[in-house]
């Protein structure tokens, strides 16, 4: 008699996890889904919806208000762009490891600029081109209007 409760223990045990297993292979088929395809598209598919377009519209406000304060000059990191018109003859150096963004207008290099644009190196008395952003190399690297021209540097 005292051999037969482990025993039947033992059998008790094997036909629940026997159970278990059957019924946890039996779960996601085609006749048993776990979720219907009516609860994905009328409760989970707007429910991730709206969590995603405020997402969204949290990340457009933030970059909004980025882009606000970069053209207002008003950015916690890093400086922004001066603007400076240059007429005929005018030189501009704006100091070693500045940046000249040429908007427009014709302009020779005054000294070694490095062109980021193009990744080349511009000499002394080399034409400058409109939209492209070039680094000085010394303190007396800069640029010099041949016509009235648009820079910007910072």
């Amino acid at each position: 008699m005292k051999l037969m409760r482990p025993a039947a223990m033992l059998c008790a045990l094997a036909i629940t996890v026997g159970g278990v297993t059957a019924l946890a292979a039996a779960q996601g088929s085609q006749d048993d889904p776990l979720i219907t395809l009516s609860y994905l598209e009328s409760v989970l598919r707007p429910q991730l919806e709206k969590e995603v377009d405020a997402a969204v519209a949290a990340n457009e406000k933030a970059l909004t208000e980025k882009l606000s304060a970069a053209a207002s000059g008003t950015q916690s990191s890093g400086a922004a762009f001066q603007a400076r018109s240059l007429a005929a003859g005018e030189s501009f150096t704006p100091g070693a490891g500045r940046e000249v963004l040429v908007v427009s207008g014709s302009l020779t290099a005054l000294g070694d600029l490095t062109d980021t644009t193009a990744g080349k190196t511009v000499t002394a008395g080399q034409a400058l081109e409109a939209g492209h952003l070039y680094v000085t190399a010394s303190a007396s690297a800069g640029c010099k209007a041949a016509a009235a021209a648009d820079v910007m540097s910072r």
